[in-house]
């Protein structure tokens, strides 16, 4: 992976909220925000889980210092069987992408919690 591969912590973020890949043109997709030392994506979309409430669940919390898609499977932060069958390897991806970035490149910002 060369540095313009790289993704920043800003990145992840950007593109979670922004990629019509992602989101899979419904509007309807994850996003994204930072706080601390985790960028929480939560899912936006209605389910059986959350119809009473009408508000968005924690679909997984990635720590900004991940540095393998496998630290997520541990904790059972992500559900890749779940998330292929809604079509989102794009995103799966992507943080496989992020996890790779030496931590050094991704531009750390504080976010007030």
């Amino acid at each position: 992976m060369n540095a313009e591969e790289y993704l920043t912590t800003d990145e992840l973020i950007y593109t979670i909220n922004h990629s019509q890949e992602i989101d899979r043109g419904d509007e309807m997709g994850p996003f994204a925000v930072k706080r601390g030392k985790y960028v929480y994506v939560y899912r936006t979309w209605q389910d059986a889980r959350d119809e009473e409430e009408r508000k968005p669940m924690c679909m997984m919390m990635i720590p900004v210092n991940i540095e393998s898609l496998t630290e997520l499977y541990e904790r059972e932060d992500l559900d890749a069987d779940d998330l292929e069958s809604k079509g989102f390897w794009p995103l799966i991806e992507l943080i496989s992408k992020y996890a790779h970035t030496p931590l050094e490149f991704r531009e750390e910002t504080e976010v007030a919690q």
